[in-house]
C-alpha cells in the first residue's frame, strides 16, 4: 500500500519559493492499475518522485509498502527502490549504446544471482513483454514502443512490487500506447501494483482508479 499523508513540497529559487504539492493527501491499495491524472505543473511527477523515493517531501510522511520513507538514509532508499520498486519513464532513460540484454539485466546486478540466472531471468522477461527477438539488438536502433518493452522488462525483472511509470505513452502513437497499457495491465493482472502519471485521460480510462491533481492537491 502507498499512503500520503500531509504531503507538502516546496522549492526554493533565490528569495522566492514555489510551491508544488499542498497538504496532499492519498491511499493507493495494493495490486492494480492507478492514474495521477492530473496537467503539466499539477505536482504529479513530483509525488511519484516522491513515492519512488527519489526526492523528499518539504514536510509530511510518505509511507510505501510499510516503510516510512522519511525514515530512510540514502542508501537505505537505494536497497528499498532496488528491492521494491521498478520504473518506467517517458524517456526510457536506457542505456542506447547497449542491448536490450544489457539493459534488461541492469537491475539484476544489484542481485546475488548467478550471471546465467540473470540472463536467464533477463530473456524470460522478454519473451513476457514480446522482445525476446530484439535482445541482442543495440536500443539506440530500436522503435519506441520496441524502447518502452525494454523500459518495462527492465522494471519488473528484479521482481519488485510496485511499478512506477512516468507518462510511459507520452511519446508513442495510438496503436503503441495501447500495447504498452495493456503490457502494463498484464503485469497488473500478476499482482504487481502499478502507478501512471499521465495527462492522458484515455491512458487514465485504462486504469482501475483515477486519481486527479490540481495545483498540488487531490481534486474529486
Amino acid at each position: 500500500m502507498i499512503k500520503c499523508v500531509d504531503i507538502s513540497k516546496s522549492y526554493k529559487n533565490g528569495k522566492n519559493i514555489y510551491p508544488v504539492l499542498k497538504k496532499l493527501n492519498l491511499e493507493i491499495e495494493k495490486g492494480g492499475m492507478t492514474a495521477i491524472l492530473g496537467k503539466s505543473g499539477s505536482g504529479k511527477s513530483t509525488l511519484l518522485n516522491i513515492i519512488g523515493t527519489l526526492d523528499s517531501p518539504t514536510s509530511g510522511e510518505c509511507i510505501v509498502d510499510g516503510a516510512h520513507l522519511e525514515t530512510l538514509s540514502e542508501s537505505e532508499k537505494a536497497k528499498f527502490r532496488n528491492k521494491k520498486l521498478g520504473f518506467v519513464m517517458q524517456d526510457y532513460s536506457l542505456v542506447n549504446h547497449q542491448t536490450a540484454m544489457f539493459n534488461i539485466m541492469l537491475p539484476l546486478y544489484f542481485t546475488s544471482q548467478s550471471y546465467s540466472k540473470m540472463k536467464r531471468r533477463a530473456y524470460n522477461i522478454a519473451e513476457l513483454v514480446g522482445i525476446e527477438e530484439l535482445i541482442k539488438k543495440k536500443v539506440v536502433d530500436l522503435s519506441g514502443g520496441e524502447k518502452q518493452r525494454v523500459a518495462i522488462a527492465r522494471a519488473i525483472a528484479a521482481e519488485p512490487s510496485i511499478i512506477l511509470a512516468d507518462e510511459p505513452t507520452g511519446a508513442l502513437d495510438t496503436k503503441t500506447s495501447e500495447q504498452i497499457i495493456a503490457l502494463l495491465r498484464t503485469i497488473s493482472e500478476e499482482g504487481k501494483t502499478i502507478v501512471i502519471v499521465t495527462h492522458d485521460l484515455n491512458v487514465a480510462n485504462h486504469c482501475d482508479r483515477v486519481i486527479s491533481l490540481k495545483d498540488g492537491q487531490v481534486v474529486l
